[in-house]
């Protein structure tokens, strides 16, 4: 690597850094010795990486500290799953406390070598009660391959109870196996069924079990939101009663236009709005919720990429 690579290199490190910290300054976040460790985890993953920031909102509660970052430049698995153990190492031995990893060891014991992971995310989510804090690690599996070995073993981990119709969802339409390690010693696994929208047609068919799941099975306002979508991801867990939608967006002004947000809401919206290089953005809600004249409960989710070339979305929109 000569020394200008090296140099820009090091600078899209520092970017993903900086599109953190003005996250953490927008909701004022104060900085922790916690999140000074995953920064240097982040910073330490080479090539080029997605960084997504999650705010969260029960009613009147902001819970702003959670982020996702991803090598992007294509299969990285297994390597991209040192920077995950490095990060569970760190925050154990420097932090004190004990993560339950062994969903996550007992998965990759089995499936270390497949060539159906494509890379892994690290994640953190921090909330004012340490012991609803975790770590968060997030498979990503290949579009072009069946998931159904992977799937299954994460069924049989994981333990809980969906029903046949949701089953077949998740052995077909999963794209992502996330493994939650909280601080109190508790760990779970996340399914994240997914579907394209009308403006995203991807060469396979993988989401259609999906597809026909939410329109048999969900109102016609969510049948109505699929249809304005690049993506909608459904994720099922056996500690939540409904599963949580993920609309996902091209454009700010369509998340104004199909969603109603409270003062906090709102907050978050203007903010994304003002940035620059946001790839993606993104609304989590339930069913439930989306009945509301007004969002109460959501997730508001947005992705950048460190090296701040615009993907998908146009930002600086107007209301």
């Amino acid at each position: 690597m000569t020394l200008t690579s090296r140099l820009q290199h090091n600078y899209l490190k520092e970017r993903r850094i900086q599109f953190m910290r003005v996250h953490q300054d927008a909701f004022d976040v104060e900085p922790t010795f916690i999140l000074s460790l995953f920064e240097k985890a982040v910073q330490g993953i080479e090539g080029t990486c997605g960084v997504e920031a999650i705010c969260s909102v029960e009613q009147d509660q902001l819970f702003p500290v959670e982020f996702q970052v991803c090598n992007d430049e294509g299969k990285t698995w297994p390597s991209s799953l040192t920077y995950a153990v490095k990060l569970l190492d760190n925050v154990e031995s420097q932090v004190g406390v004990r993560l339950n990893r062994n969903l996550l060891e007992q998965f990759v014991a089995k499936h270390i070598g497949s060539h159906k992971i494509e890379n892994n995310t690290i994640g953190i989510d921090l909330r004012p009660k340490y012991e609803e804090s975790c770590i968060k690690i997030y498979l990503h599996l290949s579009l072009e391959e069946e998931p159904e070995d992977l799937v299954n073993t994460a069924l049989q981990l994981d333990g809980g109870s969906y029903s046949a119709e949701v089953i077949q969802v998740l052995l077909k339409s999963t794209l992502v196996i996330g493994f939650n390690m909280f601080f109190n010693g508790y760990s779970d696994i996340e399914f994240w069924a997914a579907a394209d929208g009308k403006n995203y047609k991807s060469s396979l068919d993988r989401g259609k079990y999906l597809k026909y799941y939410v329109q048999k099975n969900l109102s016609p306002k969510v049948i109505d939101l699929f249809k304005e979508v690049i993506l909608l991801a459904v994720v099922f867990s056996k500690n939540e009663v409904e599963p949580l939608l993920i609309f996902h967006y091209d454009d700010l002004k369509s998340i104004r236009k199909n969603f109603l947000f409270n003062n906090l809401g709102d907050r978050i919206y203007n903010f994304c709005q003002n940035q620059d290089c946001i790839t993606y953005a993104a609304v989590g809600v339930t069913e439930r919720e989306l009945e509301k004249s007004r969002l109460e409960k959501f997730r508001f989710i947005y992705n950048k990429r460190d090296e701040c070339q615009p993907f998908l979305l146009t930002t600086k929109q107007d209301n």
